[in-house]
């Protein structure tokens, strides 16, 4: 399995590549994708990804006529079992991914789970709850780690404004 999500992110590589010589850089656009972040309590959750490249996030592409915000419930659907609505846009990673050969956009939600809390293993890897304190402990996949301190610091700095604003 790990073999065949290699093979097939290479082919999406080649293909990528190809279009862009063949129509002198016009073509394609990156491609977009969505990760995002759900959160119970001081804990996320994080995929532990079958391909070895360690833990990431839910998230995948958008499909061509999907709206970004549909991708990211459905992909954190396929990938963990919940239900989740989108709480809000964390941050917009562009460029080449690091630890890949492709470029894309990818947009970070911030997600809150609207049904049970159970979640299930995919064909993507095995879902686990990991302190958000402790991410630096771990290997991650791509950008991730850059994306879950990100939101961890921005979450750290609403808590101390709104400690401020109670003693006011």
């Amino acid at each position: 399995m790990k073999y065949l999500l290699r093979l097939l992110r290479g082919g999406v590589i080649i293909f990528q590549r190809t279009l862009y010589l063949l129509t002198l850089g016009h073509f394609p656009p990156p491609f977009v994708s969505v990760n995002v972040i759900i959160c119970d309590g001081d804990k996320a959750l994080l995929i532990d990804r079958r391909d070895g490249l360690g833990l990431g996030l839910p998230g995948g592409f958008v499909g061509l006529k999907e709206k970004v915000e549909d991708a990211a419930a459905r992909e954190v659907k396929e990938e963990t079992g919940l239900e989740v609505e989108l709480a809000g846009l964390v941050t917009t990673m562009s460029g080449k991914r690091r630890g890949s050969y492709i470029y894309a956009t990818c947009l970070v939600y911030e997600a809150r789970i609207t049904g049970d809390k159970v979640t299930r293993d995919s064909l993507e890897g095995k879902c686990r709850w990991i302190p958000l304190h402790q991410i630096e402990a771990h290997r991650f996949a791509i950008d991730h780690f850059d994306a879950l301190k990100l939101f961890r610091e921005s979450k750290s700095h609403e808590s101390a404004d709104l400690k401020t604003n109670l003693r006011s």
